[in-house]
């Protein structure tokens, strides 16, 4: 086997590491010895791998480089799994964090790298602590950021998608705008989320540029049309509950409620190019996931019904296909005769 640096593992080391893997050893620190992989301090685990981790790995990380290895209490199909750390602190030479950084290729190979579940390098306590160790899984699992340009298309397609096109649809001609939202708007939209309220009804502050909350409340399906305005635009968010085929669902409802010629243009311009990106940014700080979207002219045409059905599409059953019926049968079987009268009151064959 090919070294990059020219170190291999202790005859000492590979027998540890054969007898690690029946789960008798918590934790292995492993250290660079006169061109050597040697074992260092090894431990029994104790407890649970949580319990046990700040207690083995915290002691370990000295002035000293080292590697270790950290049996959790998962497996996968080779065995249990392990954490490989390489700890090279800011006090270490160079040379010996790019030593470190050169053989670690060579100790996982040289331990069996299927077990290796993650790997961790740090060069501060903090980093290699178990708080550390869940914030690098939880930034590995984050998706990365977005540019500005990235933002903007992933916004486009939202609108798209939500666009409901029909022969009376009218492009808009004003660009997607977003608008912030203010921190009531979204205490109001956390508890939402949380089911401490039902209803959210928002507006645009057009002057300030603003999504700002109006209400905030806990109110029946019933009353629900009295809540949307009459003479101007409105957002709303409703927590419908519901029973559907003897389940009992709460389906959250986002109603853009644009009351006909009572609005201006520049008002119905307005909600309906921020409505895409007020949807996203929802979506993305809140996590409010949404079940359906509906357009209303008047309140009055929120029914339980109509929500119902919005939520539940009647399934139509299709017509079943006419069959024509079979022909006469030809009991003698043969070619079909034509005959005629014949002038003399006989039959003339054809």
């Amino acid at each position: 086997m090919s070294h990059q640096t020219g170190i291999s593992a202790s005859r000492e080391l590979l027998d540890l590491f054969s007898k690690s893997k029946g789960g008798s050893v918590r934790l292995i620190q492993v250290l660079i010895t006169d061109e050597l992989l040697v074992p260092g301090i090894q431990a029994p685990p104790q407890g649970s791998w949580e319990d046990d981790y700040d207690i083995m790995v915290l002691p370990l990380l000295s002035r000293q480089p080292c590697y270790l290895l950290y049996r959790l209490d998962s497996r996968n199909n080779q065995g249990l799994q392990w954490i490989l750390i390489a700890w090279t602190p800011e006090s270490c030479t160079i040379r010996q964090k790019m030593l470190y950084a050169a053989t670690r290729a060579t100790l996982k190979t040289e331990f069996g790298g299927g077990h290796v579940l993650e790997e961790l390098s740090a060069s501060e306590k903090e980093d290699a602590s178990l708080r550390g160790y869940k914030q690098h899984l939880a930034s590995a699992a984050a998706p990365a950021p977005l540019s500005v340009a990235e933002l903007e298309l992933q916004r486009m397609k939202i609108d798209e998608i939500n666009t409901e096109v029909t022969m009376d649809t009218k492009r808009p001609t004003l660009q997607g705008v977003a608008f912030p939202i203010e921190d009531q708007a979204l205490e109001a939209m956390r508890s939402l989320k949380n089911g401490k309220i039902q209803y959210i009804q928002l507006r645009l502050d057009i002057d300030r540029e603003l999504v700002m909350l109006v209400c905030a409340r806990q109110i029946e399906v019933g009353n629900l049309p009295e809540q949307v305005p009459t003479d101007s635009p409105s957002w709303n968010f409703f927590l419908y509950k519901h029973s559907h085929q003897g389940q009992t669902e709460e389906s959250l409802v986002f109603i853009y409620s644009m009351p006909g010629s009572k609005c201006s243009i520049k008002e119905r311009m307005l909600y309906s190019s921020c409505k895409g990106a007020f949807i996203c940014d929802v979506e993305q700080q809140v996590g409010l996931q949404i079940a359906r979207k509906v357009e209303v002219d008047s309140g009055t045409e929120l029914t339980p019904e109509f929500l119902y059905s919005e939520l539940h599409p009647a399934q139509h059953t299709p017509r079943p296909t006419f069959n024509k019926p079979p022909g006469p049968s030809r009991s003698h079987g043969g070619q079909r005769r034509l005959v005629r009268p014949a002038p003399d009151g006989g039959q003339t064959q054809v």
